[in-house]
């Protein structure tokens, strides 16, 4: 007897949450009842997340995408352009593997990997490396500078082109290229890659002003603008007579 009335009052107390639920303010209380439900999922999403834009180990979330394998094939025509402290050198050519052969506009440069030579009264003759911080030229230091950037914007532009938009410390900087561990109070220094229509990297422009300033090569501004065109249409680079 006591469980048949114990069993009755369950399936009254059913009924009557059946009922409530059809009313206005029942209908009321089971919509906040979900919405309470839902937040409490994307809550458990986000601390799942973390703080480096993925989910779990292999969906990344991060706003933005691009890519560098034009670049990183290391076959394209070039223009590297430097403007330090209002006084502009740019350097025109075209690269394959690990050779190029470029100018600026005065001088003629070969390059083969580490080697450089320069072309003075009809003459090959070695060099020095002519660029001003060649490092932030080797797409895999760039890679490698983005990932430790912080991503500040995006613009997307009518013909689906992007501009993105990182900052990056001096003290990192230094860091990673000059594997010097330092503490700098300073200015952060910014990158921006562009692409085009397929999100592939067709000019990197860094703003390198306070890094530069470190080093006492600017007291102004540096910048550096890197430029690429005509991907894998370079067949052959010869070695200077």
């Amino acid at each position: 007897m006591e469980q048949n009335k114990e069993n009755n009052q369950k399936h009254t107390s059913s009924k009557e949450v059946v009922a409530f639920l059809k009313t206005p303010k029942g209908k009321a209380v089971l919509f906040f009842g979900i919405y309470i439900l839902l937040f409490l999922v994307l809550g458990i999403v986000s601390r799942m997340s973390g703080t480096n834009g993925t989910i779990g180990s292999n969906i990344k979330v991060n706003p933005y995408s691009y890519s560098m394998n034009s670049i990183l094939n290391k076959n394209f025509q070039f223009q590297y352009q430097y403007q330090i402290d209002g006084v502009g050198t740019t350097f025109t050519g075209e690269h394959l593997d690990e050779k190029a052969l470029f100018h600026d506009g005065v001088t003629n440069y070969y390059q083969n990997d580490t080697l450089f030579m320069r072309n003075q009264d009809g003459l090959w003759i070695k060099s020095d490396n002519p660029y001003v911080f060649p490092s932030f030229l080797d797409p895999s230091v760039i890679e490698n500078l983005i990932s430790l950037s912080t991503y500040i914007s995006k613009t997307e532009l009518a013909s689906g082109e992007e501009e993105i938009n990182f900052q990056i410390t001096t003290t990192t900087l230094v860091r990673q290229l000059d594997s010097i561990d330092v503490d700098l109070d300073d200015p952060v220094n910014t990158i921006q890659l562009k692409t085009d229509s397929s999100g592939e990297v067709v000019q990197i422009v860094y703003d390198l002003t306070s890094y530069a300033t470190y080093h006492g090569r600017s007291s102004q501004q540096f910048l550096l603008t890197l430029s690429y065109s005509n991907f894998g249409e370079i067949e052959n680079i010869e070695d200077p007579a």
